[in-house]
């Protein structure tokens, strides 16, 4: 592909060249024009002067004197004829150039046109006039005729000098555009120093004065930056974050692994094992929770599947029914009258409803309701869950939705819960409030309608 600098080149110069070429055959002809005028004219006075001459000297020749006085102050040779009525030749040259087919000579008017007289071409005028002096009495026609190299060398002088101005415009004009598309492409090449000055690890936002025409494309360098900025981020918060909460699991399977190992009781062996699996169930559901959080913070992902929500969470509550059953506890599911349309990624959110869930049957009391319920509010779609457990303000919420934040509880979790929903809703566009209830809360996850 061609460069921006050789593209805007050959649309400048190309059409430049092209209205010059334009412009050069205008002025040729505008030359040849003028050229014509002026000798035609020259050429008419002449006749004139042979004719008052011919009737000042009775119809005699000229003399030799006076046409070469005419030629010599107008260049080329001057031939001339006179013929009286009938067509009878009167006086000078014999051969005179014959007239176009249609063209006619009339009285009082000059009459022009191009012919040939001794194997070269010339121009010629011709006019009837009525004479009664001398052996002439009635119309004789006059016809006067020049060679017409002097005014070809006057044309070509006109249009030569007019085409040196053309060209030397058009040279100027050419190395006035090479400097204005140079200028015009020295922002973007400061652009591209910018960027290749930069270190891999410099995903700041480029803040340069450039010129409007390249606002978006530096705006959208900008947001991509940051969306790599805040994708390095979470993936180093990632990293950082799995080995800190790894650490333990392990260090506890291998100290549980190594009891099991030195005792040779099989009773004291089966703990051992037990507490082994237990650790690594634990361990394993961490890493998906974590690599679910990984998901749901990276780059982008596509959010164009039309969902039906009240089937969704009505499933997902199913599922979560049996866990809630072996606590004693009551699961219910209320739908929305409608269900209410939801634009996303099935996979998150569903992973989103399953940990609202799974915290509100993890953090209530044994015996208690868990009510899960869809609402639809001015196109606004909220997902409820409400509990008897501890309750806890927005600020609470604030501290429960950062990473492994398990709260004032002993029961098991990995402490991203709140965390991935959060996340997944803010991924959708929406976010997690908490409302106080009499008996505990009610989390709601609000997502907003499809468009919005």
């Amino acid at each position: 592909m061609k460069s921006i600098r050789s593209n805007l080149l050959i649309w400048l110069i190309v059409p430049l060249t092209l209205v010059s070429a334009i412009v050069a055959l205008e002025t040729f002809y505008a030359s040849q024009k003028t050229s014509n005028e002026l000798h035609d004219r020259t050429l008419f006075a002449v006749m004139l002067t042979i004719s008052e001459n011919i009737l000042a000297n009775d119809s005699d020749a000229l003399a030799e004197p006076f046409l070469e006085v005419l030629t010599d102050n107008l260049g080329d040779q001057f031939f001339y004829h006179v013929a009286g009525p009938n067509n009878a030749f009167i006086t000078g040259y014999a051969g005179r150039p014959d007239l176009p087919a249609g063209t006619k000579v009339v009285s009082g008017r000059p009459t022009y046109y191009d012919g040939v007289h001794q194997g070269d071409p010339v121009r010629v005028v011709a006019i009837r006039q009525l004479m009664t002096k001398g052996i002439i009495n009635g119309w004789a026609t006059i016809t006067v005729w020049q060679r017409i190299s002097q005014r070809t060398d006057l044309t070509l002088s006109l249009f030569a000098r007019s085409l040196l101005r053309l060209v030397l415009l058009t040279c100027l004009a050419g190395v006035i555009v090479w400097f204005a598309v140079s200028s015009g492409l020295r922002p973007i090449q400061a652009l591209r120093e910018a960027i290749s000055s930069r270190s891999p690890t410099d995903l700041t936002p480029i803040k340069r004065e450039l010129p409007s025409e390249l606002h978006g494309i530096v705006g959208s360098m900008n947001d991509l930056l940051t969306r790599v900025a805040r994708s390095k981020a979470n993936r180093e918060r990632f990293i950082g974050d799995a080995a800190h909460q790894l650490r333990n699991p392990i260090a506890a399977v291998k100290t549980q692994a190594e009891t099991a190992l030195k005792t040779n009781d099989q009773d004291q062996m089966r703990v051992g094992l037990k507490q082994i699996a237990e650790t690594s169930t634990q361990t394993g559901h961490m890493i998906e929770q974590m690599l679910l959080s990984a998901r749901t913070n990276a780059l982008e992902f596509d959010l164009d599947e039309d969902l039906d929500l009240n089937e969704m969470v009505a499933d997902t509550a199913r599922e979560m029914a049996p866990l809630a059953l072996a606590r004693n506890q009551v699961l219910t599911f209320d739908a929305a009258e409608m269900s209410p349309p939801v634009k996303g990624q099935r996979v998150l959110l569903r992973e989103a409803i399953v940990n609202l869930i799974d915290n509100a049957i993890r953090h209530s009391p044994e015996n208690t309701d868990i009510g899960v319920a869809t609402r639809s509010d001015n196109g606004a779609t909220s997902i409820c869950i409400r509990d008897e457990g501890e309750a806890f303000d927005e600020e609470g919420l604030s501290r429960l939705t950062q990473p492994f934040s398990t709260g004032n509880t002993s029961s098991a979790g990995s402490g991203l819960g709140l965390s991935i929903a959060k996340d997944v809703a803010k991924a959708h566009g929406g976010n997690i409030f908490v409302q106080a209830e009499e008996h505990g809360k009610t989390v709601i996850m609000k997502l907003p309608a499809p468009g919005n």
